[in-house]
């Protein structure tokens, strides 16, 4: 009987130590919150007379952010649409003699792109000139064919032949020239490609 209530005024005591430190403990809690809520109802209580001025600049704020993200994404887009957009390249043969004697003119037209070249239609001919020629203004009608370039594909094209020139003189040059239109992938509207290589007659 004396070892147990020797144990349990033992336990009473160690019970009296440790609610002294329990209670310190709680007191300092909320010592800190009254502290921070202090804090907190000065700070509103500076804020409350400019509160329509900062509504608006956190407005203006917001609407600038939006119009950066919506700049990035269009740039994003357009990016993506230069880089996976059809592109077609124009490479050019030379002049040759076709079977009857007249000279014809050759290009290769190749989609270098990732993706197909949609509703392609071109125009190639063949004239001959000074340094000063020009090429003539190229109208819609005067595009053939609606085809489509796969990607990596070549379309070889020719021209009409011309007769040799009779008269040769210094300067005289064949001008391969014309125009190609397709459709990229994405824009609605048609892409055109003009090009005009010249060969010095000998």
């Amino acid at each position: 009987m004396r070892l147990r209530a020797s144990l349990q005024l033992h336990e009473y005591i160690e019970n009296r130590r440790v609610l002294p430190l329990e209670r310190q403990d709680q007191h300092g809690y909320w010592a800190l919150m009254n502290e921070i809520l202090s804090y907190w109802n000065w700070f509103a209580d500076s804020v409350k007379p400019h509160h329509e001025v900062i509504t608006a600049i956190s407005t203006v704020f917001l609407a600038v952010f939006t119009i950066v993200l919506a700049r990035v994404a269009w740039k994003q887009n357009r990016d993506a649409r230069i880089i996976q957009r059809a592109y077609l390249d124009v490479k050019f043969g030379g002049v040759r003699n076709n079977t009857d004697g007249n000279l014809v003119g050759h290009v290769t037209f190749k989609n270098v792109g990732h993706l197909p070249a949609q509703k392609f239609c071109c125009v190639v001919r063949l004239d001959s000139g000074s340094n000063d020629w020009k090429p003539p203004k190229i109208k819609n009608k005067d595009l053939q064919g609606e085809s489509v370039i796969p990607i990596g594909a070549e379309w070889p094209k020719a021209t009409g032949g011309i007769p040799r020139p009779e008269e040769i003189f210094k300067g005289l040059y064949l001008s391969v020239w014309g125009r190609a239109t397709y459709k990229d992938g994405f824009r609605l509207r048609k892409r055109h490609t003009d090009f005009c290589h010249r060969y010095p007659w000998k």
